[in-house]
């Protein structure tokens, strides 16, 4: 049966208390005895019926279904700990519109001889304060889960000026708060502090950006527009070195407890920034591979597009004109006209064939150089007189004017005359009939040691060509038109090659040209000019045993080196350094000057490493085995473009003293060979 407490009794001082107050028996079944109306308020009641029929009267129909086991283990703790002290339970309650709301609630259980153990209860709405609980310990997650990733965070108030740390580099930010007065509490200004950290440690670039950027105006405008914003600067690097880069991010929080506050967390992203440039620049380095052989690759494909064109052309005429040469056999003047055409078509597939081949030769390394003895000037006329017929056919002017000195040079003559040739057969076919060919050539710089540069240029007044075609004129298979749009037949690889045999030659080509008025070609290329006179042999002196001291001589050096232009350039700089130098183009031949020579005749070699016969290493260790005296102790300098330490490491276990890498400084070059000569003298007095 229930039995309720006469309101009149509790209604006078309870009824419309701010609270909510309620009373209900400690049974099993929990009925309510009292309510007052801030309890149905708090339900979202009007009457006390509407309130029986939400909660059946019940303190267990009062609390959330989920909450309740909690609630009342709660409750039957505390008063079995203390039952003279107020229980206090916070729960969830259902309103009658179905709302979920937070209450406070604070019991006492008192016995009675009427009623029997009561307890009567105080609640109150505490779901804004649940809310903003909530809310807080969310703040604190986020601020704690910075720490991961930040090595200093702090909390900053926009309205105060102060910040408190969360997380922190220790010794730093002890030193800062130290500097700045500001290690007096737990806050500190943080624009003080974080001004001084600008001013002592961010690379001067950057200060001034970062300043700015900690200024309450600065932060107070920019997270009224963003949730968040980074600031990215530089510190200075310990010792010298490189700056580290760190980054700044400050983040707004919209908590009701926190409001006018945010996060502060610097991080250093060092490490980030140097693998996000390095990805950055190996991304750059793929794609611009990955253009560069797709442009390959066009070049390929247009090109066998193209040569398949114009290899039919000729040979469509060679079929052609044998054919009807067949069918009038014994017409002469006929059958003269269609050899003639036939003879034109074969030349002109030669001529594509020869380039290919050229061209792969030279791709795989396998073009050699042969320096031999020839007259420059003649074999200049002789090409320009073998184009002069095909320039004349066509209705072409060529005229040579030729200031090249009397004398001799080593020169490959096949290679220069292709260079030549290909030049004036360039201008000849792309100049119009009545156009002008003009070919000149002149020494321009003579060497004391018996170099010059000379220098051909050919110039025309044809066809012209587009700026745009100049920048890639001389890469493979480029030409500015098909042979279908020109008229002209070719592989477009006469000039790649022209360039590459002049690259080998140790020369250089440059090309003027303008649409629709000409095109000039320059070539320079260096050449020893060979002796008038032939070399008298000096007699071999026999020496004694022992190695004799040359007092007051120049010292003798042997440069051993296979590139020619690399000779003439050691020669110069030794002979200015006040040696005397004599040269050998491979490994084998400096074995037989050292055998063929005295002992002590040479103080020191200069030895190449990559060479076509026997490489430097090879003729190291064979002159170390020759069994002199001079040969286990004369310095052996490795002189060589191979730069690699293990390159150096094994000019050393060859039997050489040292590594002189190319390109070499020359005093640094002149001071090393001093040191040896010297040190080889002071242990071999």
């Amino acid at each position: 049966m229930t039995v309720n407490i006469d309101p009149e009794l509790i209604d006078p001082f309870a009824a419309y208390m701010p609270g909510g107050l309620f009373i209900y028996r400690a049974s099993v079944r929990e009925e309510l005895l009292y309510v007052n109306h801030a309890v149905l308020e708090i339900y979202g009641c009007d009457t006390k019926e509407e309130f029986r029929e939400l909660t059946g009267f019940t303190f267990p129909g009062m609390v959330h279904p989920d909450d309740l086991e909690r609630v009342e283990a709660s409750i039957r703790e505390q008063i079995a700990r203390d039952e003279r002290r107020m229980d206090y339970v916070e729960y969830r309650i259902r309103r009658k519109d179905g709302s979920v709301r937070w209450v406070d609630d604070y019991g006492r259980l008192v016995s009675t001889p009427e009623y029997g153990d009561l307890l009567y209860v105080f609640i109150n709405d505490a779901t804004e304060k649940h809310q903003m609980h909530e809310e807080s310990e969310r703040e604190v997650e986020v601020i704690e889960g910075l720490g991961y990733s930040f090595t200093s965070v702090f909390l900053i108030d926009v309205d105060s000026g102060n910040m408190r740390s969360y997380r922190i580099q220790r010794p730093l930010y002890k030193k800062l708060v130290e500097d700045t007065g500001e290690d007096k509490g737990d806050t500190v200004n943080w624009y003080r502090v974080l001004s001084f950290y600008a001013r002592s440690y961010i690379v001067t670039q950057d200060q001034k950006k970062f300043i700015k950027e900690i200024a309450v105006e600065r932060i107070t405008e920019r997270l009224k527009q963003e949730d968040h914003y980074t600031v990215s600067y530089r510190v200075r690097g310990e010792d010298g070195q490189e700056p580290e880069y760190m980054e700044m991010v400050i983040i707004r929080i919209n908590g009701r407890n926190l409001y006018h506050h945010a996060v502060m967390a610097f991080r250093n992203v060092t490490d980030t920034v140097i693998r996000i440039q390095q990805e950055t620049l190996e991304r750059i380095r793929i794609e611009e591979e990955l253009e560069r052989e797709k442009r390959a690759n066009e070049a390929k494909k247009t090109f066998l597009f193209n040569i398949s064109h114009d290899i039919r052309t000729p040979m469509n005429a060679i079929m052609g004109f044998t054919g009807l040469a067949k069918r009038h056999i014994g017409e002469p003047e006929l059958l003269e006209e269609y050899l003639d055409k036939v003879d034109v078509s074969n030349h002109q597939m030669l001529s594509l064939i020869d380039d290919l081949l050229e061209m792969s030769q030279i791709d795989s390394g396998q073009t050699r150089i042969k320096n031999e003895v020839c007259d420059l000037s003649g074999q200049l006329v002789d090409v320009v007189e073998m184009m002069r017929s095909q320039a004349e056919d066509k209705g072409l002017t060529l005229t040579l004017d030729n200031q090249l000195p009397e004398g001799e040079v080593y020169v490959d003559p096949n290679r220069f005359q292709r260079v030549i040739t290909n030049l004036l057969s360039n201008a000849v076919k792309f100049t119009d009939p009545g156009g002008h060919i003009e070919v000149s050539a002149f020494p321009k710089e003579v060497s004391k040691s018996g170099y010059a540069r000379y220098v051909f240029v050919v110039r025309d007044d044809g066809i012209g060509m587009s700026g745009e075609f100049l920048e890639r004129i001389f890469e493979e298979f480029e030409r500015e038109g098909t042979s279908t749009q020109t008229g002209y037949i070719g592989t477009g690889l006469g000039l790649s090659i022209t360039k590459r045999l002049l690259d080998i030659m140790g020369g250089s080509i440059q090309v003027e040209s303008k649409k629709g008025e000409g095109s000039v070609f320059t070539v320079s290329i260096p050449l020893k000019m060979a002796d008038k006179q032939p070399k008298q042999e000096k007699p071999v002196e026999s020496r004694p045993a022992v190695l004799p001291r040359r007092t007051g001589e120049k010292k003798r050096i042997l440069l051993v080196e296979d590139i020619e232009i690399n000779r003439m350039l050691a020669e110069n700089i030794l002979q200015e350094g006040g040696f005397l130098v004599e040269s050998v183009p491979d490994g084998c031949d400096a074995v037989d000057a050292m055998q063929n020579n005295p002992e002590g005749y040479y103080d020191l070699i200069l030895m190449d490493i990559q060479m076509p016969v026997m490489n430097g290493y090879e003729a190291t260790r064979v002159i170390r085995s020759l069994g002199r005296l001079d040969t286990d102790r004369i310095p052996i300098i490795a002189l060589s473009a191979n730069a690699r330490e293990e390159d150096k490491r094994e000019s050393i276990e060859s039997g050489m003293n040292s590594h002189v890498a190319k390109p070499f400084d020359v005093d640094k070059l002149i001071q090393t060979i001093h040191e040896h000569i010297e040190e080889n003298e002071r242990r071999y007095p």
